[in-house]
């Protein structure tokens, strides 16, 4: 959806009202907006680059961009607040990392604040409100939870492997089905058995909402003043969305929440994290318990949304190139050698797999631009004014792909180069780590998201042979023409493949696979 679709779509009575009141919105920033912005396209009067946002992989024009007006960092003049666009790690780093606590904040949105989403902790203002949560799911996922966790995350890939075997429905499915079935039997021992799943249903369509906020603003976010319109005056469709999208918001909340203190009071609840938690704090807690039911569904939509992309990623790259494949599956095979499957003993002992890894989450990162930063005060970068409230857009993809730090051929899978001549680590080239975020808003699911890539990927190549990648009409995939889709959680286009049971593993050893 682009800004002019958006635009088309709104009454000219309404158009009219929200121009009228531009000046009123705009009108504090006018005289600072007179200084030095960073370099980006000339815009329109009043609206300045609204509606000249790029709508296809945005990340790569902006790229481009850097190359015309040489500089890695841009500006684009939008109402109420620029974005400022960083293109290189060390923009970013400069401003993310070393100025974290200038940098840390969410932009506003209207929209989001009408579906009531002030719950979700990764859309946070940085604070106290925020630290607490961060420190309690470091805590409950990363500390205490962290040997249940790959428990869960071992047992729903290996029921993986049982349904490929027979899957007839398309592998994204499936893929979809692990992570929710990981992820909600982590959070709150609920274990799913088809990707049409109520509790996989409801993340998947709330994450759905959240990409059509994030694909382009809706014009109640330009001009604010709009939220205040009834729901049947032409152009105010955002209201019925926001009503209905705010209803499925509560339910991912408290649904799965409520499943488990039900049955923890039947004495029947599965361990998870939610039940670990409620067993422990005192009763009447009610603060902290809000903060767990919080990042109890951040967790749950994280799942639903970029770690399913990550995975297709992986799928796509071992079908698009079989050579690449064969040297993993060989990888895999010189420390199981056919006698069993993979478990997280294995981890970190396969430096093939670890660099394919690497190479999974550089090639097509789930999140490109990565999530919006916000400047809460003024401030000045490489002699270019940043304004107080601006929009600060890491290009995660123009990062992962700068051949001065990943090496030449940048769009090409090679998982080679995160390996030395003779097969080992090469620290010189750094980990993707730009693809989870950066500073304090690095993603605080990370260990988790980067285990079930690890394991998923090593227990799908040392059982299956993936090939015959085809797109929507059934024609052989051209890998040049690829392009991922523009969202919140950026994955390929459909394709589906096939996965061919290899002969040397015994078909028995994947039906006896599961863990208890």
């Amino acid at each position: 959806m682009s800004w002019c679709s958006i635009f088309a779509k709104v009454p000219p009575q309404v158009l009219a009202l929200g121009f009228a009141l531009i000046l009123v919105l705009l009108g504090p920033g006018l005289f600072r907006r007179q200084q030095r912005l960073p370099p980006g396209p000339r815009g329109w009067p009043l609206i300045g680059n609204a509606l000249g946002i790029p709508s296809k992989a945005p990340w790569k024009v902006y790229l481009q961009w850097s190359d015309e007006f040489q500089s890695d960092i841009l500006s684009l003049r939008l109402p109420g607040a620029p974005l400022i666009i960083l293109n290189s790690s060390k923009a970013v780093n400069d401003l993310l990392v070393k100025h974290s606590a200038v940098y840390s904040n969410r932009p506003q949105s209207t929209m989001l604040n009408l579906m009531g989403m002030s719950w979700v902790f990764g859309l946070m203002q940085y604070g106290e409100q925020w630290r607490l949560h961060r420190k309690l799911f470091h805590r409950e996922f990363e500390i205490e939870g962290k040997t249940a966790v790959r428990i869960h995350e071992l047992r729903s890939v290996r029921r993986l492997l049982q349904r490929l075997l027979t899957s007839k429905v398309n592998y994204s499915r499936d893929l979809q089905l692990t992570t929710g079935d990981t992820i909600l039997s982590v959070t709150y021992g609920i274990s799913v058995k088809t990707e049409d799943d109520y509790f996989i249903k409801l993340a998947e369509s709330l994450v759905n909402a959240l990409t059509e906020v994030a694909r382009a603003p809706f014009l109640v976010d330009m001009f604010p003043v709009l939220r205040f319109l009834p729901h049947w005056l032409p152009g105010a469709g955002f209201q019925r969305k926001a009503k209905e999208w705010k209803r499925l918001g509560i339910e991912t909340r408290t649904k799965p929440f409520t499943y488990v203190k039900t049955e923890l009071a039947m004495g029947t609840a599965v361990p998870s994290v939610a039940a670990h938690f409620l067993g422990s704090i005192q009763e009447g807690d009610v603060e902290t318990e809000n903060s767990l039911c919080n990042i109890l569904a951040e967790a749950y939509l994280g799942g639903a949304g970029a770690t399913v992309g990550t995975l297709c990623s992986f799928t796509l790259a071992m079908a698009l190139f079989p050579e690449t494949q064969k040297k993993a599956q060989a990888a895999v095979d010189s420390i199981l050698h056919g006698q069993r499957l993979p478990d997280f003993s294995d981890y970190g002992q396969i430096p093939y797999l670890d660099a394919l890894v690497n190479e999974v989450l550089r090639w097509n990162p789930g999140a490109p631009l990565g999530l919006f930063h916000a400047a809460s005060t003024d401030g000045y970068y490489d002699g270019y004014f940043i304004p107080k409230g601006s929009m600060l857009a890491p290009n995660v993809w123009a990062i992962l792909h700068d051949e001065t730090i990943y090496g030449p051929k940048s769009t090409d899978f090679i998982p080679e180069r995160f390996l030395t001549e003779d097969g080992e680590r090469n620290y010189n080239v750094p980990d993707p780590d730009a693809a989870f975020g950066f500073g304090r808003r690095i993603c605080p699911g990370r260990v988790m998201g980067r285990e079930l890539l690890w394991i998923t990927a090593a227990s799908i190549l040392a059982v299956f042979d993936i090939s015959n990648p085809v797109g929507r009409n059934g024609n052989a995939l051209d890998p040049s023409a690829i392009e991922y889709t523009n969202s919140m959680s950026s994955r390929p286009p459909y394709f589906d493949c096939t996965f061919i049971r290899r002969t040397t593993i015994p078909e028995t050893m994947i039906r006896d696979g599961v863990v208890d």
